[in-house]
């Protein structure tokens, strides 16, 4: 198995060398990166990798990444298919780290019956703690008992596949690209609820990529490492990111401008008692393994092999650990699915609010449009009319008739 991992990353310097090297000890071949224009030292520790032959990188540093995650990522991963000949490939970002239930990411994904084109992860976050001495990964050592961000997805490598959200969240492909075609629903106006027999061959060779009921891996994600990473990572999303302007923006905003960036990071930042509460009522859970792993992990940049350290765990706590990943893995899926439905009835709604504010607007337009026609209409018929000026010739025999 050839297995490529795909990152985005913009300023990841504190972080971005201790993820290669963790996956890459863990199974990852190559990893191709799109930098958005790093002004950090990022470039440079990317560009050890791709001269050692680890790393592709691109770069693009059009700044909007909202906009264009979703596009590079479907790049990357198209290109880990057509050229890198990956068998599987996996989207990340720089604070995301693929954990496998055990033994290595290969293991977990070769364990895939073949019928089946991706795997769901769930993400677990592991909460800010102050800052002080060690890496990130020596102080945060306590995540969320139950993950509550969307999951995402490693999948099988396909020339067609799209990424259809920034954050690689999941993937799709189909035979020319044709989403719409194989993802639409079954239903017609006709009232026919199963499509013909052509139809549903169509659409059975179209749908690939389908999610394995299984859950052999998981995320650890550290979003919050430092005082120091929260400006970075501020100032980039203020500046690049292009997000929606809700309260949460507005507030971060404000606090930014106002150089209260520190005071907003106290309060995201976890105590010792909050740990301790957290962790007695169940929400929190004290996890050490990735600490204890990542030292492990040898520099690859000095020939180490991919799956080099496999995750090594007795049979009763694995037996556990799956039972743990599979709620917290359909617990995700089924909050995202029921938050998308009620999203979808939201748009639906503001749809039809559309519709009718502009069939109100039409109605209105044609009231006024055909009022001012009436009473131009009016005004022409009442008018009289006016006789044309005679000329000089018509004139002359207008003139009065000679007398006898």
């Amino acid at each position: 198995m050839r297995l490529v991992m795909t990152l985005k990353v913009r300023d990841e310097e504190d972080v971005i060398a201790d993820n290669l090297r963790f996956h890459r000890a863990l199974g990852v071949d190559h990893f191709i990166v799109m930098d958005n224009g790093s002004l950090d030292r990022t470039p440079e520790i990317l560009q050890r990798f791709a001269d050692a032959g680890l790393a592709e990188v691109l770069r693009d540093e059009r700044g909007d990444l909202r906009a264009l995650g979703a596009q590079w990522y479907t790049q990357m991963a198209r290109l880990a298919a057509t050229e890198l000949d990956a068998d599987w490939v996996i989207n990340n970002d720089a604070d995301e780290f693929w954990w496998p239930l055990s033994g290595t990411l290969k293991d977990a994904l070769s364990a895939i019956p073949d019928r089946f084109g991706a795997v769901v992860a769930p993400r677990a976050e592991f909460v800010g703690r102050p800052d002080g001495p060690g890496s990130f990964a020596e102080r945060l050592v306590v995540r969320e008992a139950r993950s509550s961000l969307q999951p995402k997805v490693a999948h099988r490598a396909d020339p067609d596949v799209v990424v259809l959200h920034r954050g690689a969240h999941d993937v799709a492909a189909a035979t020319g690209g044709d989403l719409w075609h194989a993802l639409r629903p079954p239903g017609r106006a006709v009232h026919r609820s199963v499509r013909m027999e052509t139809e549903l061959a169509d659409t059975e060779e179209d749908i690939r990529l389908v999610w394995a009921p299984m859950w052999p891996l998981r995320i650890f994600h550290f979003p919050l490492r430092s005082l120091e990473q929260f400006r970075r990572r501020t100032e980039i999303s203020l500046r690049h990111g292009g997000f929606r302007d809700s309260g949460r923006f507005r507030r971060l905003r404000r606090y930014y401008e106002e150089g209260r960036l520190e005071e907003l990071y106290d309060e995201l930042i976890w105590s010792d008692a909050a740990v301790e509460e957290g962790i007695g009522a169940g929400h929190l859970v004290r996890d050490e393994r990735f600490a204890k792993l990542l030292p492990r992990c040898p520099d690859p940049l000095g020939g180490s092999s991919a799956g080099t350290v496999p995750v090594e765990i007795g049979a009763p706590e694995l037996e556990r650990e799956r039972h743990e990943v599979e709620l917290d893995a359909m617990r995700l899926m089924t909050r995202t699915q029921r938050f998308t439905m009620l999203r979808l009835n939201q748009a639906r709604e503001q749809i039809d609010r559309l519709h009718a504010e502009r069939e109100l607007g039409r109605t209105r337009l044609n009231r006024t449009l055909g009022r001012r026609l009436l009473r131009l209409t009016r005004r022409l018929v009442g008018r009289p009319r006016k006789r044309p000026a005679p000329d000089d010739a018509a004139a002359a025999t207008a003139e009065e008739p000679p007398r006898d």
